[in-house]
């Protein structure tokens, strides 16, 4: 991790995760703010990113919005502005030494990653989630508070586990999945799809 960013978005969880961490904020991109956020200037919007000087940009990004297909539409207009990026790791959250973290993804407090785990770039794991041994979590995708990925569990990118959710074991869901609060998965989801309930049915594809 860096110790010195710029958040896009201004939310005061991540916020409050960097100072956790003490990592300076030099400021924030924000669409709907103005002037100050919790003491923070906001530095911009995400239009006028594209005319701040080289030396701004030289200070890694942290993208924050829940929703994965959002957090891969801002990765890619950035890259494109010349930024670069980091990855936010609350020092209260338990990873293996042998699991594997992309840049730019966000673990916040209480998550447990455990042995031989993958987790993909910009993946963003909320607070208390568990990643269990030898799982696999795409690119993009964000697990919510308390959810649990049990062991040999493969997430394709952009996907989104909702709070409380259960992956049981050897489960493997494809790209573009939702999974409602609470469910519990118990079979392979090889479709784009919003799935809830215990057991988790089709909502829609």
């Amino acid at each position: 991790m860096n110790n010195k960013v710029i958040i896009v978005g201004a939310f005061h969880e991540i916020i409050e995760l960097a100072e956790d961490n003490n990592i300076e904020i030099i400021g924030l991109i924000d669409n709907e703010k103005s002037n100050l956020y919790r003491n923070y200037k906001i530095i911009c919007n995400d239009i006028d990113a594209q005319t701040l000087p080289k030396e701004i940009k030289k200070i890694p990004l942290i993208i924050t919005p829940d929703k994965p297909t959002l957090r891969k539409k801002l990765r890619l207009y950035y890259s494109e502005l010349g930024f670069k990026f980091t990855s936010l790791i609350s020092k209260d959250s338990k990873i293996s030494d042998s699991a594997s973290i992309d840049f730019g993804t966000i673990i916040q407090w209480g998550v447990n990653v455990s042995s031989e785990c993958s987790i993909g770039a910009f993946v963003k794991l909320n607070t208390k989630c568990n990643v269990m041994h030898n799982s696999i979590v795409g690119d993009y995708t964000t697990i919510a508070p308390n959810a649990v990925i049990l062991g040999n569990v493969k997430i394709g990118e952009c996907c989104y586990i909702g709070s409380n959710a259960t992956i049981l074991p050897n489960i493997e869901i494809c790209n573009n999945v939702i999974i409602g609060a609470g469910s519990v998965v118990t079979k392979n989801i090889n479709t784009p799809s919003t799935l809830a309930g215990v057991p988790a049915r089709l909502l829609k594809k």
